[in-house]
């Protein structure tokens, strides 16, 4: 092989959390309660302000993380600013709501198994994920029995940066003891091309888009030049010697 480290992206790539229509926010177990609350009508409202809240926080450079809480106070204030009283309460809700449900809608991205276990004798491996809640992709992959096949997680909650910002990839980096200019011999893979295919890709990395449109409605089309799969039974080592 011409890399010898594996970045992975973790949610949609490692374990899955889309939602039928393709929704991969992650906050379908909390959508119900704004609406009981009074604060929307119906969950597809609050669903519409939740997007725009983060088209509108992450529309410069500036790529710090913000924990869910914080986020869904600051929307629920914005919609109605008479009952910012009421506010944190409903957000304790719907935190303890999350923290008990979201870990329900999880399953084992297909064949993710088979495909670590091909390729943990061969590179070293790391995970760099986006999140809301410090040290949950851990939990996660933990909870998948994932975990042990990594020799790092970092999530953009807990390191304060997240991708498609520069700052994550260059702490990964600074984990696996690779400096900027060595940056091709680590592979990144993942399901979202701005934050797995296109950052990486710019800091010299090698890059695989996971296209995973056959199993969840998707917009974006694979840039020409750039390898994809579209499943891990795809990615073997004899598929990509010399890559």
């Amino acid at each position: 092989m011409s890399f010898d480290w594996i970045f992975f992206d973790c949610f949609n790539t490692l374990i899955d959390d889309f939602t039928p229509d393709g929704d991969e926010s992650g906050v379908k177990p909390i959508l119900g309660l704004p609406v009981a609350a009074g604060f929307y009508a119906t969950e597809a409202e609050f669903k519409v302000d939740y997007d725009r809240w983060k088209r509108g926080r992450w529309s410069g450079n500036d790529w710090g993380e913000v924990d869910l809480a914080v986020r869904l106070k600051e929307i629920l204030t914005t919609k109605d600013a008479s009952r910012k009283d009421e506010v944190p309460a409903l957000v304790n809700r719907m935190m303890r709501r999350f923290k008990l449900e979201y870990t329900n809608t999880l399953r084992l991205t297909p064949g993710i198994c088979e495909m670590l276990k091909r390729w943990r004798d061969i590179v070293k491996m790391g995970v760099i994920s986006n999140f809301y809640l410090r040290d949950w992709p851990q939990r996660m992959l933990m909870k998948f029995g994932l975990y042990d096949y990594f020799d790092f997680v970092i999530d953009s909650a807990s390191f304060g940066f997240k991708k498609p910002g520069q700052t994550i990839y260059l702490g990964a980096l600074q984990r696996a003891a690779i400096s900027v200019d060595q940056a091709e011999r680590v592979l990144f893979i993942g399901d979202n091309l701005a934050n797995d295919v296109l950052a990486p890709m710019e800091l010299g990395m090698k890059v695989i888009y996971l296209d995973r449109s056959n199993d969840r409605p998707t917009s974006e089309l694979v840039p020409e030049g750039v390898s994809s799969i579209k499943c891990w039974t795809e990615f073997k080592p004899e598929n990509f010697q010399g890559y």
